[in-house]
C-alpha cells in the first residue's frame, strides 16, 4: 500500500503536468524555492493545507483530489449525484456570463460556510 503522503506527491507531480506547468513556474507561483517545490513532488516534504490549496488553484484541480485521488470525486458524486444533475441541467441553460457568476456566489458562499462551520466547531471544543 502506498502511504498517503507518496500519493499527495505524486498527485502534486501529475497535476502540474497535466496543466502544462514547470517546475519553477510552480515553485514561483507559490513563492517558494524551486528545491522546495521539487520536495513536495517528491514527497520529501508533505505539504501544508495553505499550500496545498493555492496548488490546487494553480493547477485548477479539487482540492480533495490531492487526498482522495477519483475515489473521493466519485464518492461525493454519487453521494450527490441526483442534486449534481438537476445543477447541472439548470446550469446548462444558462449563458456564460452568467455561469460564471453562479460559479463564484456559489464558491463564496462554500468558503463562507466552510469557515462558519469551522469556527463553530472549533468554538464547541
Amino acid at each position: 500500500m502506498t502511504e498517503p503522503k507518496t500519493k499527495i506527491a505524486a498527485r502534486i507531480k501529475e497535476a502540474r503536468e497535466w496543466k502544462g506547468l514547470t517546475q519553477v513556474h510552480m515553485a514561483q507561483q507559490l513563492k517558494v524555492a524551486r528545491q522546495t517545490y521539487l520536495d513536495l513532488e517528491t514527497g520529501k516534504t508533505e505539504p501544508k493545507v495553505r499550500l496545498l490549496s493555492e496548488i490546487s488553484e494553480i493547477t485548477e484541480r479539487p482540492l480533495t483530489w490531492f487526498v482522495y485521488g477519483d475515489e473521493g470525486i466519485e464518492i461525493l458524486e454519487s453521494e450527490y449525484k441526483e442534486e449534481i444533475d438537476r445543477l447541472l441541467q439548470f446550469f446548462s441553460r444558462l449563458p456564460h456570463s452568467a455561469r460564471h457568476i453562479i460559479l463564484q456566489q456559489c464558491i463564496n458562499l462554500a468558503s463562507f460556510m466552510a469557515e462558519y462551520t469551522r469556527a463553530l466547531t472549533h468554538k464547541n471544543k
